[in-house]
């Protein structure tokens, strides 16, 4: 496919409170199950963090946090001991029922209305950071500036992003017979095109000496990048 184009999603300038906002958040919580997403992630936490989660955790472009609240939950059925969490988002929608759910688990999460690449900045170390359909928003300029950040502050990072190819256009175009609105039938066309594929995201990480970085076509439609600090 040609290379990336950027356009602006419809559920970025929507009100949280808008009735087609609030319906494509729904659509993005079933199309997280129907895609994998949650899935990959159950799988990436309990390979990388085995014994116990993180003590300390980041989401970058969280927005409702439903997908990483599920995630952990079953990555770590016994809870989080305590660890951190900080769901990043310009404009985060958490329900407080989310956050009561995880703390009850023994989580403690924390909800940041931030930029993500300025709150990398000023933000303490965190043990992971993760972002999920994020990359995709920044041109390439700010995927640098904010893998820059992350390389003195984390000692892992992972994405999973729309792969761009024309399998994943068909898939897009096809969202109407699940039954998800027109903002998420845009938003997916948008996001494909704005999408990774090869070595794309690699090539923007600072210097490969001293991590372990690793990318990847994950399924028919994402596209994964991980890494990892070496030794």
């Amino acid at each position: 496919m040609k290379t990336r184009r950027l356009s602006r999603e419809l559920l970025d300038s929507l009100s949280p409170e808008d009735p087609a906002a609030r319906a494509s958040r729904r659509d993005l919580q079933r199309l997280h199950l129907i895609l994998g997403q949650v899935g990959l992630w159950t799988r990436w936490f309990s390979e990388n963090f085995p014994a116990r989660p993180p003590s300390s955790l980041a989401d970058l472009g969280a927005g409702d946090g439903s997908l990483l609240g599920t995630v952990l939950l079953r990555a770590y059925p016994k809870g989080g001991h305590g660890a951190r969490i900080f769901f990043v988002d310009r404009q985060p929608v958490l329900p407080e029922s989310t956050l009561a759910h995880l703390r009850r688990r023994n989580w403690l999460p924390t909800v940041v209305a931030a930029d993500a690449p300025s709150w990398i900045e000023d933000s303490p170390p965190v043990d992971a950071v993760i972002a999920n359909l994020f990359l995709h928003h920044l041109d390439e300029p700010g995927i640098r500036q904010l893998f820059s950040g992350l390389t003195g502050k984390t000692s892992a990072f992972a994405a999973a992003e729309p792969r761009r190819g024309l399998f994943a256009h068909w898939g897009a175009k096809a969202l109407g017979l699940l039954g998800c609105n027109s903002v998420t039938r845009h938003d997916a066309r948008v996001s494909v095109e704005a999408g990774f594929t090869g070595h794309e995201i690699r090539g923007l990480w600072p210097s490969a000496r001293g991590w372990h970085l690793e990318e990847k076509s994950v399924g028919p439609f994402t596209h994964f990048f991980f890494a990892a600090k070496s030794g």
